[in-house]
C-alpha cells in the first residue's frame, strides 16, 4: 500500500470513529443518569429528597409520601439510581443542593454495609449508571475513588471518549440478545424493572456465617462512615437540610438469615452511633414490610410495598423533632425508636 493510500485509509478510519462517537453521544443524552439530572433541575421547590441505589428507586413513592405528610406542603423527589455507589449518590445530592436549594430533609436509604464500605474502583467499574462519574463530576470521582495510578490516568483519558463512557448502552442490546438465545427452550427467567431476579441474590452474603463475620470485623475495627457518606451529610447540613439515614425494608429471607443475627444488632448499633455523631437521624425500617409478596426479589419492594413503606416513612419523619438536640434527633414521645428501630 502506498503512503497516500495509507493516509486515506487512516483518515477514513478516523472519520468513522469520530462519527460513531458522535452518534453514541447523541443517543446517550437520554441515559438514565442524564434523565435523572434533568428531572432534578426541572423540579421546583423540592423539600424532601430520597437518595440511594435501586432500593430507594424502587421503594420510595413520592406521591404517597407527599399525601402522607399532609397538611404540611411537601415536594418529594426520588433521586434513587440503580447500580450506583456512594460517590455517584454524592454527585446527585450536590446537584440537587446547588443554587437556591429548598431541600429540608435528605432521606438516604441503604442496606447491609453500604455506609462503611470504602469507595474503591477500577476502570471497568464505571459502567452503566456508574459511568456518570465520567461526566457529572469527574474531579470528585477521581478524588473519592481508591484507584491505581494507571486507572486514574485511564479515567482522565477515557472520559472524553463517548463510546467508552456509554458502552453500557451498546452492550445492553448484545447482552439482551445473548440471554434471549440462552433461554431458547427454557422457562422464562423471572425479571423485574431492574433485571433478572436471580441476579440480585448475588448481592447478598453467601451465608449467615460470612455475614456475621463481616459485621464482627467492622464493629471490632470501629469502622467509620465512608468519606462520601460523611460528605453527603455535611453537604446537606451546609444548606440547612436535615439528614435521615434509613435502613431499608428487607425481604423476610434477608431478615431471617442476616438481620436477626446478634452480630448485625451490634453492627447496627455501631452505625447508629456513627450517624448520630454527625447530627443525623438513624431509622431502622428493615422489618417494616413483613409480607414476602410485597417484594419483587430479596431486596426490592414492589409498587404496593413502596406505597406501604412511604406512608410509614412519612409518619416517622413527622414524629422527628428536628429542632431539638440535633446530635440525637430522637422522635417525640409517641413511638420512640430504640437503637434498632423497634418501638418501646
Amino acid at each position: 500500500m502506498s503512503g497516500k493510500n495509507f493516509l486515506v485509509s487512516l483518515g477514513l478510519a478516523a472519520g468513522i470513529l469520530v462519527a460513531f462517537n458522535l452518534l453514541v453521544q447523541h443517543f446517550a443524552r437520554n441515559s438514565v443518569p442524564r434523565r435523572l439530572v434533568r428531572q432534578i433541575d426541572a423540579t421546583a421547590g423540592i423539600t424532601h429528597l430520597a437518595l440511594g441505589n435501586s432500593l430507594i428507586a424502587a421503594g420510595f413513592d413520592p406521591s404517597v409520601f407527599e399525601a402522607s405528610m399532609a397538611p404540611e406542603p411537601v415536594v418529594a423527589f426520588n433521586a434513587g439510581l440503580g447500580a450506583s455507589g456512594t460517590v455517584e449518590q454524592l454527585m446527585i445530592l450536590q446537584r440537587a443542593l446547588r443554587d437556591a436549594s429548598t431541600v429540608k430533609v435528605v432521606i438516604y436509604g441503604f442496606f447491609d454495609f453500604q455506609l462503611t464500605d470504602a469507595p474503591a474502583a477500577t476502570l471497568t467499574d464505571f459502567f452503566g449508571n456508574r459511568a456518570m462519574a465520567f461526566y457529572l463530576d469527574p474531579g470528585l470521582a477521581r478524588r473519592s475513588y481508591q484507584m491505581s495510578l494507571s486507572d486514574k490516568l485511564g479515567f482522565d483519558l477515557l472520559r472524553h471518549v463517548p463510546m467508552v463512557v456509554e458502552r453500557a448502552g451498546i452492550w445492553a442490546n448484545v447482552e439482551r440478545m445473548r440471554r434471549e438465545m440462552g433461554e431458547v427452550g427454557m422457562p422464562p427467567a423471572d425479571t423485574n424493572r431492574f433485571g433478572r431476579v436471580a441476579d440480585f441474590a448475588l448481592l447478598e452474603a453467601h451465608s449467615s456465617a460470612d455475614f456475621a463475620s463481616k459485621c464482627e470485623r467492622l464493629t471490632e475495627q470501629n469502622a467509620g462512615l465512608s468519606q462520601p457518606v460523611l460528605e453527603m451529610i455535611a453537604a446537606a447540613h451546609a444548606r440547612g437540610a436535615q439528614v435521615v439515614i434509613v435502613e431499608m425494608p428487607m425481604h423476610p429471607y434477608h431478615q431471617s438469615h442476616f438481620y436477626t443475627l446478634e452480630a448485625w444488632d451490634k453492627y447496627r448499633d455501631h452505625l447508629r452511633k456513627l450517624v448520630e455523631a454527625q447530627h443525623a437521624t438513624y431509622l431502622s425500617a428493615a422489618d417494616w414490610i413483613p409480607e414476602a409478596d410485597e417484594f419483587a426479589d430479596h431486596l426490592h419492594l414492589t409498587p404496593a410495598g413502596a406505597q406501604d413503606f412511604s406512608r410509614r416513612l412519612a409518619a416517622k419523619i413527622r414524629e422527628i423533632d428536628f429542632k431539638s438536640d440535633t446530635a440525637v434527633n430522637r422522635p417525640k414521645s409517641s413511638g420512640h425508636l430504640l437503637p434498632t428501630g423497634r418501638k418501646s
